[in-house]
């Protein structure tokens, strides 16, 4: 199926030649009147938003934003004098391209975009089946674990930060030993519905292993990932009876990343929060530029 790609550009020699070579590539182009783009966005759905940065496109890529919040948007500039003059207009946006704009270069970007949209679309139809799931109160632990690995991918591929919290009840080795099974399992559920209740939607928290959850947090930089690791210590010794320790490791969107990594290092940083008497969230040391190759 076609692409379909909204220009919102004047008519003009511009617009005309940028239609010319995107359908050339199987696109479908509407060419629309900035004005006139954001009602367009709203109504009807597109693969990517091309929008030509002149001086009366100001408002229409967080216009488009607020239309569309999936729809990847673009930015033209026919050269860098206009660039310069007009980058405001670019503030928001996915992707800028600068001229001279060639078919190959404009081509490339709108199918990069597209693919962005689709995969934006499938994570949101996971969240929003992971939401359904939380307030039906079910847990579906492959569900929820395939949706790790899908952010993951996500945070590598396109960029973007995101933290990954590693909690574990303190002394549980002697809780254990002295509670009969299902009283155990009772305790680590109410873990778990007390850490799920206190992060945002679209975080993650799945039960790893024995006493240890895990909890993944996109677009989320180290800095904020440990707050809600302090947040959740302090949630966890609230409610009485257990504490907590939590290691915090962290992807900034440069470089590559794997799941296996970030629960390695966030699993040193327990150990760090373990050994200093529990009851507390450690960070993991920063990763070294020369360290992210061999993290793939």
């Amino acid at each position: 199926m076609a692409r379909r790609i909204l220009l919102a550009d004047e008519p003009g020699p511009v617009a005309d030649a940028v239609k010319r070579d995107l359908t050339e590539r199987g696109c479908e182009v509407d060419v629309v009147a900035p004005d006139a783009a954001v009602e367009l966005a709203a109504a009807e759905r597109f693969d990517a938003a091309l929008v030509h940065g002149t001086r009366k496109s100001a408002a229409v890529v967080p216009g488009l934003r607020a239309a569309d919040p999936l729809l990847p948007v673009l930015v033209l500039f026919l050269d860098r004098k206009q660039a310069r003059a007009r980058a405001a207009v670019a503030e928001d946006a996915d992707g800028v391209l600068v001229g001279p704009l060639t078919a190959s270069a404009v081509g490339t970007l709108c199918a990069f975009a597209a693919k962005l949209r689709d995969s934006s679309e499938r994570v949101a139809e996971l969240e929003a089946a992971l939401a359904a799931r939380r307030v039906s109160g079910g847990q579906d632990l492959a569900f929820l674990k395939k949706l790790l690995f899908v952010e993951v991918r996500r945070s590598r591929r396109y960029g973007y930060p995101l933290s990954l919290a590693l909690v574990e009840v303190d002394g549980w080795a002697g809780i254990a030993e002295k509670a009969a099974p299902a009283e155990r399992t009772e305790l680590l559920a109410d873990v778990l519905r007390l850490v799920a209740g206190s992060v945002r939607d679209i975080d993650i928290a799945v039960p790893l292993s024995g006493e240890r959850l895990v909890v993944l947090l996109p677009h989320t930089r180290a800095e904020g990932g440990l707050r809600v690791g302090r947040r959740l210590c302090a949630k966890i010794r609230e409610r009485g009876k257990l504490t907590a320790s939590i290691g915090v490791a962290a992807h900034s969107g440069d470089g590559t990343v794997s799941f296996g990594a970030l629960v390695k290092r966030a699993g040193e940083a327990l150990a760090r929060a373990r050994d200093a008497g529990g009851d507390r969230a450690e960070a993991a040391d920063p990763v070294k530029k020369r360290d992210r190759i061999s993290m793939g």
